[in-house]
């Protein structure tokens, strides 16, 4: 009689722990499901719109934390030239930095906690161990290739351009800041309100030679492309910010 009755609690017991775990087994790969499809979406749009901007990580970040404690690890590559890249993990270095065509950008995701599910699975039964633990977490990881320009991105070679194009003229300012130089360097003529002397080219001096020269430009430096109007709606500064 106790045998019988001791096996229909265990036969309970198991039947309560199948049913658990189909339950929660839907439920967790509906999250799983979710969270991919959401870090599928923000991929598109990083790869369209060339940039990971401020919003869109916040949307990203509440968005996952909705379904579990994830982390968000990041990775850029970014294209010097063909076949050459640069690689970057820190956030300050890629959230809302303007990229170009060629560029790769990695989220990845990973919830730190088990869901319901993972630790059923993972749980001590009647008594004994679990010695092998089944990784369940949750993850997700897209790579956007970056499929078209920043509108406000240009070269080196764009910058140093536009500097022979619009630095003769007195109506305008061009201001370049680099990496070293973060006042920047003003070129164009100095009956300019902003250009404290005359400077028509780059190139010429001793601060813009070679790489370590505090305003030097690289050629394949990205640089963010700004244009301010003065009151009549004309060009009054172009600002270049080395990204």
């Amino acid at each position: 009689m106790a045998g019988r009755i001791t096996h229909t609690i265990i036969g309970m017991i198991l039947i309560t722990y199948l049913l658990c775990l189909v339950i929660f087994f839907f439920m967790h790969e509906n999250i799983r499901l979710t969270v991919d499809r959401l870090n599928y979406e923000v991929a598109e749009v990083i790869s369209t719109s060339a940039v990971f901007s401020d919003e869109l990580y916040k949307y990203l970040f509440d968005n996952t934390q909705k379904f579990g404690d994830y982390m968000i690890n990041l990775r850029l590559d970014k294209q010097i030239k063909s076949g050459v890249y640069d690689t970057y993990f820190n956030r300050e270095d890629i959230i809302g930095k303007p990229l170009r065509v060629g560029d790769k950008l990695t989220i990845y995701l990973e919830d730190k906690k088990l869901t319901l599910f993972g630790k059923i699975i993972n749980a001590t039964i009647l008594g004994y161990s679990n010695d092998r633990y089944i990784s369940s977490s949750i993850k997700s990881a897209y790579t956007a290739v970056v499929s078209k320009n920043s509108m406000d991105v240009v070269k080196g070679y764009d910058v140093i351009f536009d500097i022979k194009k619009y630095s003769t003229d007195p109506s305008i300012a061009v201001l370049v800041i680099t990496k070293l130089n973060r006042a920047g360097k003003y070129y164009g003529h100095d009956s300019h309100d902003d250009v404290p002397e005359t400077n028509f080219i780059h190139g010429n001096s001793p601060d813009e030679e070679a790489n370590t020269g505090e305003n030097y430009i690289f050629d394949n430096g990205d640089f963010k492309k700004e244009i301010e109007l003065d009151a009549s709606g004309l060009i009054k500064l172009i600002r270049y910010i080395q990204q």
